[in-house]
């Protein structure tokens, strides 16, 4: 299916025909200085930058910086004007607590892609950690990802299948972040407990880049996006935190990247020489155990 085509024949609709709400529930909306936020891999955005669209829609830049989303087998298509709100806002200002936390990227291993060639493939499987004992609204997003460090295209994105850990517990779900500021992404993936093998992948083909999220049972949060120029140079495998009060917040096991595929453009399977974080709060630690298997551990046991 050529989406381009499909895109340009949308251009002059003005609605868009849903089946479910695909809105954040109320639980998870934060009032700050009197508007929405919503918690989203990426620290605290306004709700209206975040976009949940059905699983398998298309995403299309534009060079007035409006945003195209497509999805013909669920009647759906929405275009979105540039927002500057959400160009200038994002990532959102943090919620001021006089509990120390940490919020961001936390442990990740990483690497660059070498110049002369580019990324066609990035998958792994994750191993679902322990349910953690803390129940403090911590965000634990687990992921592997793929970044445009070198600045090319238009603005800095990132794309990824990102295992998540709320107080609802554990939902796999893919995301893009930001183009024109809009977080995007598809309804997430369920039925997943501890110690269960999930599947991610980033695949780039041509000027589209396909993320899929999928649980043991084959169900898939699926998200493909236009690269829009942007060469994603850097990739890792990462866990980012956020509303983290107590050790107790992290789980006790570690989460493990298996099986971590790197293809490039000329077809080759790469051999990444990852560069890792230090030690961490709560024992933190990231390590390379090959080149295709990372394992991320806080709250240290034998």
């Amino acid at each position: 299916m050529k989406y381009q085509n499909i895109v340009l024949g949308i251009l002059l609709i003005a609605s868009v025909t849903i089946a479910e709400s695909l809105n954040p529930s109320e639980e998870q909306v934060k009032i700050i200085d009197g508007e929405e936020f919503v918690q989203t891999p990426y620290g605290l955005m306004l709700r209206e930058c975040v976009q949940n669209v059905p699983s398998g829609s298309y995403v299309q830049e534009s060079e007035d910086g409006s945003v195209f989303i497509i999805n013909d087998q669920k009647n759906f298509s929405k275009r979105l004007e540039r927002n500057e709100k959400c160009v200038k806002n994002n990532p959102a200002r943090k919620l001021k607590d006089s509990v120390k936390q940490f919020d961001g990227w936390l442990d990740y291993g990483d690497w660059y892609v070498p110049e002369n060639t580019k990324l066609s493939k990035f998958e792994s499987f994750y191993s679902v950690p322990n349910t953690p004992i803390g129940k403090n609204d911590q965000y634990l997003f687990y992921f592997i990802a793929a970044q445009n460090n070198d600045n090319s295209g238009s603005g800095h994105s990132v794309i990824q299948p990102v295992l998540s850990y709320t107080l609802e517990g554990w939902y796999f779900q893919s995301w893009n972040c930001c183009p024109s500021g809009q977080a995007i992404n598809a309804p997430a993936v369920k039925n997943i407990t501890p110690h269960d093998q999930v599947y991610g992948s980033i695949e780039v083909k041509n000027s589209q880049i396909t993320i899929i999220s999928q649980n043991k049972f084959g169900e898939q949060s699926l998200l493909t996006v236009d690269s829009n120029g942007r060469n994603f140079d850097w990739i890792a495998a990462t866990l980012e935190t956020y509303h983290v009060i107590e050790c107790n917040d992290y789980p006790f096991g570690k989460m493990t990247y298996s099986q971590m595929n790197v293809t490039l453009s000329d077809g080759t399977q790469a051999v990444p020489q990852w560069d890792t974080t230090g030690f961490t709060e709560c024992a933190g630690n990231t390590k390379i155990i090959d080149p295709k298997t990372i394992t991320i551990q806080h709250n240290f046991r034998d």
